[in-house]
């Protein structure tokens, strides 16, 4: 085998084994869980199906919620005498997935409708494999010599639970998130080429265009977008011939970005009204029933709510599933928790010892994954103000960077300053423990021996820190695949069939 063949091997045959995975996690997923099991499953279902056989886009009437219904349905486990077509309240969405999926369904439309269910979950897999090669992609383009990030990267995406759950779903967000990570990549570029030509721009122009198609939570793009082009607007405004490229530069990956979804909000302008482009005022008026925040903190107050908000996200993201209502044993979550907590001490001492290692394309593009993050916190907060939907997987169009977060925690970990540092918070984590069990009566064992163990082998490692990145990712990346297994097979389907 020549250099470069072993070279090649080096760098994707990791990838290619993270993607084996997840293909095969995302796969026992899409048809070991039953079908309409997945949040708004069967109201993306009937918008497939809808525009598969008629050739016309929903509109979203009174009726097409009933929660009663929803509840009833869902109690019963969606038996054979319930029918699914009357929930049809997520006809406000976008077109681009349903149009995408509509060839998935004409193969299978004479096949039952577990046939039908499982290949347009296995479309949603497909898509997300490609989320999981622009995330690799995306970290290989802001650290170049560190493949070993990218791949923890792209194996935290690949791994996480909840997100292959929702991958292995009917439902937008699998394309919507393809293309956000495909947008982030594109503006990365920006940022690492100064001076990017007109051709460059307008592609870009196309992947923020397609993705306004796919899904609300899309249009974070468009204020990351400003901020990249302002960015180099400004480096190359003072050249000649900067002012004119910077405004063609505007003019292409406007046209495009706001060109094509412009005849989905005229349609919907006409369908629902002038003041509602996106049909978010006729679906907030017919999802009668559901529980808004006000009526929550009214009923429970601000104490309940804000642990709901916080214990019930970070659950949610890791992982509860079917209706929001199968969850991992405790143990689990616990422990994901103290995974948690030493990855976040491991990023904040990267942050305070690496920044300025950071060479300055290096920090652009790690100033713009904050500004994503920060966008989609916001939305998730936003929407949160009108109801009580503290579901993790909302922050999933942050998943490229919260990915890179995860690796680059624990890279910081590792190191001699980390580890003590993580040591310290295992302390504490294992303190806490202690005192909860002194006052309950009861103490997670299991989770305080983990506790104790890591502070050890972190404050010994940070004396003779002789284990490498590569090891501490695969043992990270094991553990996330162990955990996705027993939420399948000791979760969701003992809970659901």
């Amino acid at each position: 085998m020549t250099q470069r063949s072993r070279n090649y091997l080096a760098r994707y045959l990791p990838l290619a084994l993270v993607l084996i995975a997840y293909l095969a996690l995302g796969t026992l997923y899409a048809a070991l869980t039953p079908p309409w099991q997945a949040p708004d499953e069967p109201a993306h279902f009937n918008y497939v199906r809808q525009v598969a056989l008629t050739g016309t886009l929903p509109v979203l009437h009174p009726g097409d919620y009933d929660q009663t219904y929803l509840n009833a349905i869902k109690a019963r486990r969606f038996p054979a005498d319930m029918s699914v077509d009357q929930l049809r309240y997520e006809g406000h969405q976008p077109p681009l997935y349903y149009a995408v999926a509509t060839p998935v369904f004409l193969a299978v439309v004479g096949q039952t409708v577990a046939r039908q269910v499982l290949a347009l979950r296995l479309l949603g897999v497909l898509l997300g494999a490609g989320v999981i090669v622009l995330v690799w992609a995306s970290a290989v383009r802001l650290f170049p010599r560190r493949l070993d990030l990218a791949i923890v990267a792209a194996g935290f995406a690949g791994l996480l639970p909840m997100h292959i759950a929702m991958m292995a779903s009917i439902n937008n967000d699998s394309l919507t998130e393809l293309l956000i990570a495909a947008g982030v990549y594109r503006l990365l570029g920006h940022l690492q080429r100064p001076r990017s030509t007109t051709r460059a721009w307008l592609l870009t122009g196309l992947i923020v265009g397609l993705a306004l198609l796919s899904k609300l939570q899309a249009y974070i793009l468009l204020p990351m977008l400003f901020v990249v082009w302002l960015w180099q607007a400004r480096q190359n405004w003072g050249r000649e011939g900067g002012r004119g490229s910077a405004w063609r530069s505007a003019l292409a990956v406007l046209a495009p970005a706001l060109g094509m979804p412009l005849a989905w909000w005229l349609r919907n302008l006409t369908v629902y009204g002038p003041t509602d482009p996106f049909g978010l005022a006729r679906h907030d008026a017919i999802v009668t029933g559901q529980p808004r925040t006000i009526d929550w903190i009214a009923g429970y107050g601000w104490a309940s709510y804000l642990d709901r908000l916080v214990g019930f996200t970070f659950r949610s993201f890791w992982g509860v599933f079917g209706w929001l209502g199968v969850f991992m044993d405790g143990r689990v979550y616990a422990l994901l928790a103290l995974l948690s907590i030493f990855v976040v001490v491991g990023l904040l001492w990267r942050w305070r010892q690496g920044w300025g290692e950071l060479g300055s394309f290096a920090r652009r593009g790690v100033a713009l994954l904050a500004l994503q993050v920060a966008l989609v916190g916001a939305a998730y907060v936003w929407y949160n103000l009108g109801f009580v939907q503290h579901q993790g997987r909302y922050l999933f169009p942050a998943l490229l960077p919260l990915a890179i977060a995860f690796a680059v925690g624990l890279d910081g970990l590792r190191t001699p300053g980390g580890s003590r540092w993580g040591a310290l918070a295992g302390v504490l984590v294992t303190v806490f423990i202690l005192v909860q069990g002194f006052l309950s009566g009861d103490v997670n064992g299991p989770v305080l021996a983990l506790a104790a163990a890591a502070s050890v082998g972190l404050a010994a490692h940070s004396r003779w820190p002789v284990i490498r990145y590569r090891w501490w990712g695969a043992a990270a990346l094991v553990l996330l695949t162990l955990v996705t297994l027993q939420a399948l097979f000791l979760a969701i389907i003992p809970q659901l069939t």
